[in-house]
């Protein structure tokens, strides 16, 4: 069985956000609508980083199935599409933090996977949002 610090994997192999309550609405985001695609995890972690070091960084956006989630200096908010009551403001440091947890929840899951598309995510940006925080599984 899988377990990182906020995410436990479930029954039907799936994870499943366990963190902190206060956290709750971030940890549903990241399960329902980023999953475990690598990519969209390192997009998100990468503007988090962004929005963290720039002070003008324009908010950005991500929509998903269920959520959309804006990530602006000020941190990050989670609408739930269905469910309006459903939403959050979160610190930028809080969405880093289960963001990368997450990610180490992909990569107990698919390491393989998790690797080339940090590779590839590298490649095509030119950075690795996760530089000095997480070394190359395949490194």
């Amino acid at each position: 069985m899988i377990r990182t610090q906020y995410y436990v994997q479930d029954r039907f192999r799936a994870p499943n956000f366990s963190g902190p309550t206060e956290l709750n609405f971030l940890g549903q985001w990241v399960t329902s609508d980023i999953q475990l695609s690598p990519l969209a995890i390192l997009e998100a972690i990468d503007l988090v980083t962004a929005a963290k070091a720039d002070l003008d960084f324009a908010p950005e956006d991500l929509d998903g199935n269920a959520h959309t989630a804006t990530i602006s200096p000020l941190g990050v908010t989670v609408e739930n599409h269905f469910v309006e009551h459903v939403q959050g403001e979160y610190s930028l440091d809080d969405a880093f933090r289960v963001l990368v947890d997450f990610w180490d929840y992909c990569c107990q899951a698919h390491p393989d996977k998790a690797d080339s598309r940090r590779c590839e995510y590298a490649e095509e940006y030119g950075r690795d949002p996760l530089a000095g925080i997480r070394d190359f599984v395949g490194a």
